[in-house]
């Protein structure tokens, strides 16, 4: 082992370029010496990074600070031969001051040492094990599952300088900003305190919110200077989740006048907004006095491999969030705090966060002192951070600490200790003031992962194979994990898992990535195939042995039907169900995973399922058994909703059997339920419940249309679901023309029903997929460039019961420029 950097040059180290931030997998990866795939024994090893750098002070008495703001895990910081600090925790970032200590040119090296070798220290037993990881031990080390979790995650452990490494010198150095903002009544108060250290004497200071501003206060510090403000903005405009209302946010800086000269260092942004959270008996959550409906995912790592996307990367998947409807993304327990980059989004796009602390399943040695004072520090660290941040409103203790010890027969004293029940909801309330608290995800009721009280995580459709009709049974008050299933991405997904095209849905290749709970005998393919065979009524093994390309087809629908199906029973007037969070937003690697988009971002059918009931202006239907079909109008708008509600039923994929259509205005923040024999004035058995003969339709087309007649939501229900039957004939027309922006439009029109319409045209992104579309009913989707540069427009439509493509037509020249 090499205790010093002195010993390097006789141990004759192969150095690799490497780029900070970064892993130890990322750099081995841009060099061709690894991929995605492989396993990667980087906690076996040790590993150095090294640099250097000259002094980039203009004055010698200038301030100069090492920064560093992710170091993952256990690393050692040497600079010109000397050991500055050896760190234990991926989670905190440190600052050193090296102002005495630069010479005009100096060598920075990192020593990253074993997790294996640090793992295998004898310590004290937990009083539960956990699946979930191999090594029960990690519990004592602050470094990331995301990697070291055998059931679902690639083989990636992070190792490295995997967030920003800097040199900030500067004549007036502002750290340790503490930034919040509260809302009382109709006065928005903004809070400020900092660190300053400079060698000039500070002729005045302000503090500045938007175009408000007040003079700082200076405070004795141990450090530089102390400064803190607070300023006062009468009737702010108020900041709300996208669903709702708009995103306003101030800018926040100061201004520091020395020696004649002036500073401008930014600090952040905020916004207003209240936050009030229901936690018993049921969870929910209001928003400036608004019960909102929470949906969304749970947000895993953009990059499995440098953990940290790109500010390009992270803006398409949030964007794509946002336009589906998402209000609420869930940074989970297993995963890591988010970038900066992140969170500003989300304040921007209006996509509230519910932030786990990194802590999940295993029985953390909390009554240990230095363990307890690391994860005190880190906990203060992230919610510092975080708290400017308007669309952060949930802080959450842990993920399925308190489930895994109750489904281990442990008693109720042992679910919850003192840190995840007292200390980190007070450090919480301390720092960021304003937000809700929950100890543990699942929690509230008798047992942590009951569905009816606190919040839960709900599988019951998905892994427990349960039908659609035990959601009103089951009675889920909140659900910030459900619906997982092996969701199957585009073609040209499946094509890059592999050299030489897509493996087989039975290859080891393809079930290495499919997601599975260690242990159990089953994986999520197993939950799909059993309802594939529920929805269309084929034997999916058969299916899969003698017709895969069908099996494929079919199997890539049925996770976002299922999905469609739940989130439309708990947007019903039926349900009092206050949120879901769909359990994976991407993939972490190529395959069936259970990301509603794949691991490139790309939607899979799934995700414009979940679009198209998620938005805050549409209608959904269920099922009410002999009481027909009930289609709810929802509108979560500020304004009231005028337009009508429309209802077919067809038969033969094209003869209409009833048509009726009723005006509809629906308040603001509001719901409105029709029943399907109101609005037909007669008896039809919409549901085919009483079963008086065969059925006399095939689907129930509801749809909601606005004052100029434009359908701007539509749900379909199928009285007996089946296999869709090819179509003798229909005649199908896309025509597509290139818009002034780049991007292309497709009418679709077609004599006869069609199911799960979607296109096959690489190159494009479309805003609509997976759709049914109705006989004799034109349909628009603008389809998107995914890269830059001249993009041919060349591809075709498909539908479950065409029998061949459709080939996409061109009104005007078909090449489009994206720059």
């Amino acid at each position: 082992m090499i205790t010093h950097p002195d010993q390097l040059a006789a141990a004759g180290p192969h150095w690799l370029p490497a780029k900070v931030p970064g892993t130890v997998a990322a750099a081995l990866s841009a060099i061709g010496e690894w991929k995605l795939g492989q396993r990667l024994e980087a906690d076996s090893h040790d590993w150095w990074f090294r640099t250097t750098f000259r002094d980039a002070r203009q004055h010698p008495d200038q301030a100069c600070h090492l920064c560093f703001d992710g170091l993952a895990t256990l690393a050692e910081i040497w600079l010109n031969g000397r050991r500055l600090l050896a760190t234990d925790n991926m989670f905190r970032s440190y600052r050193i001051d090296v102002g005495s200590l630069l010479q005009p040119e100096n060598q920075l090296l990192l020593a990253f040492r074993s997790l294996d070798q640090a793992l295998a220290q004898k310590r004290p037993r937990p009083r539960w094990k956990t699946n979930l990881v191999s090594h029960q031990q990690l519990r004592w080390h602050r470094a990331a599952l995301l990697g070291r979790i055998p059931g679902w995650s690639p083989p990636v452990p992070a190792v490295g300088p995997w967030r920003d490494v800097r040199l900030e010198c500067g004549s007036v150095i502002v750290s340790d900003v503490r930034l919040g903002s509260t809302l009382d009544g109709a006065t928005g108060t903004v809070t400020v305190r900092s660190r300053v250290q400079t060698q000039q004497r500070v002729e005045r200071a302000t503090f500045h919110v938007g175009q408000h501003a007040v003079v700082v206060d200076e405070l004795d510090g141990t450090e530089g200077t102390v400064w803190q403000a607070e300023l006062h903005v009468p009737n702010p405009p108020l900041w709300w989740p996208h669903t709702h209302g708009d995103q306003p946010v101030f800018d926040c800086s100061f201004t520091f006048v020395c020696n004649g000269e002036t500073f401008r260092i930014m600090c952040g942004a905020i916004g207003f907004r209240q936050i009030e959270a229901t936690q018993e008996p049921r969870f929910e959550l209001t928003v400036n006095g608004e019960l909102v409906y929470c949906r969304g995912a749970c947000w895993t790592v953009d990059n499995i491999v440098t953990l940290d996307g790109s500010v390009e990367s992270l803006t398409r998947d949030l964007t794509l969030a946002r336009d589906a409807g998402v209000n609420l993304l869930r940074v989970g327990g297993t995963m890591v705090y988010e970038s900066d980059h992140f969170y500003r989004l989300c304040d921007e796009l209006g996509i509230m966060v519910w932030q786990d602390f990194m802590f999940a399943n295993m029985d953390y040695p909390v009554e240990d002192r230095d363990f307890a004072a690391n994860i005190e520090a880190e906990a203060v660290e992230q919610v510092v951070r975080l708290a400017g941040h308007p669309s952060v409103v949930v802080y959450c203790g842990n993920s399925e600490v308190e489930q895994q010890a109750a489904m281990l027969g442990m008693p109720e004293h042992v679910w919850r200790n003192h840190w995840f029940a007292a200390r980190l909801p007070e450090l919480c309330s301390e720092y960021h003031s304003g937000t809700a608290y929950v100890p543990s995800t699942p929690s509230g009721g008798v047992l942590p992962f009951h569905l009816r009280r606190g919040v839960s995580h709900y599988f019951g459709v998905g892994a427990y194979q349960r039908s659609t009709a035990d959601l009103r049974k089951d009675d889920v008050a909140f659900t910030t994990e459900c619906l997982g299933f092996a969701n199957i991405p585009e073609q040209a997904s499946l094509d890059a898992m592999a050299e030489g095209g897509a493996p087989a849905v039975h290859h080891p290749l393809w079930k290495e990535r499919t997601p599975r709970d260690t242990g159990a005998g089953w994986d999520f393919d197993d939950v799909r195939d059993f309802y594939l065979h529920k929805l269309f009524g084929v034997d999916p093994v058969r299916l899969r042995s003698f017709d895969p390309a069908r099996y494929t087809q079919l199997s890539r629908v049925v996770p976002g039907e299922m999905m469609s199906q739940a989130f439309s029973e708990w947007r019903g007037a039926g349900s009092s169900n206050r949120g879901g969070l769909v359990w994976f937003y991407k993939d972490l690697w190529p395959g069936a995973g259970w990301g509603i988009l794949d691991s490139n971002g790309l939607p899979k059918a799934c995700y414009f399922a979940l679009r198209r009931v998620w938005q805050p202006r549409q209608i959904v239907v269920t099922d009410e058994g002999l009481e027909g079909l009930h289609l709810h109008v929802i509108n979560e708008t500020a304004t009231e909703f005028c337009g009508s509600v429309e209802l077919v039923l067809l038969k033969d994929q094209h003869v209409p059997v009833a048509r009726q259509a009723v005006p509809c205005s629906v308040a603001a923040r509001s719901r409105l339920t029709l029943q399907a024999d109101t609005i037909l004035q007669g008896f039809y058995d919409v549901t085919y419940s009483y079963r008086f003969g065969p059925p006399q339709h095939d689907v129930a087309i509801a749809a909601l249309l606005d004052d100029r007649q434009e359908i701007i939501s539509e749900a379909h229900y199928f009285p007996n679901p089946r296999e869709p039957v090819m179509l003798p004939a229909a005649a199908v027309n896309a025509e597509a023309v290139e818009l002034d922006d780049g991007s292309v439009e497709v009418s679709l029109r077609s004599d006869r029903f069609l199911q799960y319409v979607s296109f096959d045209i690489r190159g494009f992104l479309p805003d609509d997929n997976y759709f049914h579309l109705s006989p004799l009913r034109s349909k628009r989707v603008r389809l998107a460039p995914s890269h830059r540069g001249d993009v041919k427009i060349k591809g075709s439509v498909e539908a479950l019961n065409l029998k061949e493509p459709v080939r996409i037509t061109c009104r005007a020249h078909c090449v489009t420029t994206h720059s």
